[in-house]
């Protein structure tokens, strides 16, 4: 059995796969035109009146405007890979630490408040990993760092750490 020839589709030139078409293209699809958007921590007090600034101008300078979301630079991204497994490290930790722990309490809200604190304790690390990914925006990337490296000590499964048992 030999391999036919590949054939060109009907109707049309070969390499029309390997473009993106134009305007007369019935497939073509405009994206969102980019519009400036005031950058962040650009606040004023007073109104635009008062400044005597009419914001609505188009003759801006181009600093005043930001180009689009914020991209974090490869090493950052390293960091905030490595930060997401010690989060992930501490919560099997905190498995393991509960696991050592016994409930001392026989009454049913105490016992209750107990495994909760333990479930607690076990999802710490990573609400707060979320919550920072969240909550700090991308273009502050030291910051972000930053509390994620104060979450990593705060949440950390200390009793394993230290070797202490409860």
């Amino acid at each position: 059995m030999t391999p036919a020839e590949p054939q060109a589709p009907a109707g049309g030139d070969p390499d029309d796969a390997l473009t993106w078409g134009d305007e007369a293209d019935s497939s073509h699809v405009e994206g969102p035109t980019p519009t400036g958007r005031p950058r962040r921590g650009r606040r004023f007090d007073s109104t635009d009146d008062e400044l005597g600034v009419d914001l609505d101008d188009e003759s801006g300078d181009a600093d005043d405007v930001d180009d689009g979301p914020a991209v974090m630079s490869s090493a950052s991204l390293v960091v905030h890979g490595v930060l997401g497994g010690v989060f992930l490290l501490w919560a099997a930790g905190w498995i393991v630490a509960v696991g050592d722990f016994t409930n001392p309490f026989t009454d049913a809200i105490s016992s209750l408040m107990w495994n909760l604190g333990e479930l607690f304790a076990v999802a710490a690390p990573i609400a707060w990993f979320v919550a920072v990914i969240v909550l700090v925006p991308v273009d502050r990337t030291g910051r972000r760092l930053a509390w994620m490296a104060l979450g990593a000590l705060l949440v950390a499964p200390w009793p394993l750490v230290i070797g202490g048992s409860a």
